[in-house]
């Protein structure tokens, strides 16, 4: 599918009309708009979430597709127009069970704990674009806010404007409280696909309550500790990292052969960097959970040992404890919203102390 340039475009903007709204597009890949959850672009302007050349490296054939698809990629700005427009166009559409999530950009206003959700706009059905508006409870008196837009977590987008009000400004974000980055790595239980909408991730939950920007490496299926991964988290300057790796190990050996290996693979580059282990989120435990569990703890607690100061370990199997645990998945194993906003509680608080 081949992009469209809106940078090639007078002024970098064009005027049109959704409905009967008349607003100028701009290129938001561009300045002053800010792209987070991406931090990779190759030669062919394909932006990722892991080098495409170390996603043709790993194990599983799905982590190269999912690695352009946009689980905690937003865009930030700011702007004082009544009326937000939306125009993006896809080179992979996935219609998932959570269309919300999966084919909808949710748009906040605010900055960090207090950010505000004002709306998702869905694909429509069998399209590869959307052109959408978001009009509600948005400001209506002049003054800027902030604007973050997430993007569908199974979607690969080559190509979004915003559009503005004409006689509106667009200008940069208001910085992140916590400027550096952090990274999260797992299953599809960080991926997140059964979140309602984007903005619901548990991630990007975590990240808006703590304010820092987000690089989501959830990979559904397809975590499997490759040391290629771990070279690739190491080289990037972030605050933390958050390691829930093990719903994809097939068998505890594996997760024996693979988890404590990747781990160190990354302190030997990075000594200092404050890494949270997340044992298995289980739901109704098996036969295996108790052997893994200690897999995992046993990563931790050699670190520990060995003088680390910088790294924790959160049990899993308390994150969707409380009255209403039942509650917590859509299938008995991948967090729904509530499910997702009990982990980034419990995960926040932890990793808060941390940074």
């Amino acid at each position: 599918m081949k992009e469209k340039n809106f940078a090639d475009l007078d002024s970098n903007f064009k005027s049109r009309e959704i409905g009967e709204t008349q607003l100028n597009f701009y290129n938001a890949f561009a300045a002053p708009f800010v792209l987070e959850g991406f931090p990779y672009q190759d030669e062919q302007g394909r932006r990722s979430r892991l080098p495409l050349s170390v996603a043709a490296q790993c194990e599983q054939p799905g982590v190269y597709p999912m690695s352009m698809q946009g689980s905690g990629e937003v865009i930030r700005f700011r702007t004082n127009s009544p009326v937000i427009g939306l125009s993006a166009e896809f080179s992979e559409v996935y219609n998932g069970n959570n269309r919300g999530g999966s084919d909808g950009f949710d748009l906040y206003i605010g900055t960090g704990s207090e950010s505000l959700f004002r709306g998702n706009r869905m694909i429509p059905v069998g399209a590869d674009r959307i052109d959408a508006l978001y009009n509600n409870h948005l400001p209506l008196d002049g003054s800027f806010y902030d604007c973050t837009l997430y993007f569908p977590y199974h979607c690969a987008t080559s190509s979004i404007a915003i559009g503005i009000r004409p006689g509106c400004a667009v200008e940069a974000p208001t910085p992140h409280r916590r400027l550096k980055p952090v990274v999260f790595y797992g299953s599809s239980i960080t991926n997140c696909g059964s979140a309602g909408r984007p903005g619901l991730v548990y991630p990007s939950i975590v990240a808006r309550r703590l304010d820092f920007p987000l690089i989501n490496m959830g990979l559904s299926g397809s975590c499997r500790g490759e040391l290629c991964i771990a070279d690739t988290i190491a080289e990037l300057d972030i605050a933390a990292l958050v390691l829930e790796f093990d719903h994809n190990a097939p068998t505890p050996e594996f997760l024996e052969s693979r988890h404590e290996p990747f781990f160190r693979r990354y302190r030997s580059k990075r000594p200092d960097t404050p890494v949270l282990i997340l044992s298995k989120c289980d739901f109704y435990p098996d036969d295996t959970s108790a052997i893994r569990r200690r897999i995992i703890q046993k990563t931790w607690m050699n670190a520990v040992n060995s003088g680390d100061t910088h790294v924790e370990f959160l049990d899993g199997e308390t994150l969707f404890s409380g009255p209403w645990r039942e509650e917590c998945t859509q299938d008995c194993c991948h967090p729904n919203d509530y499910g997702a906003i009990l982990m980034a509680e419990r995960i926040a608080d932890r990793l808060k102390r941390m940074l």
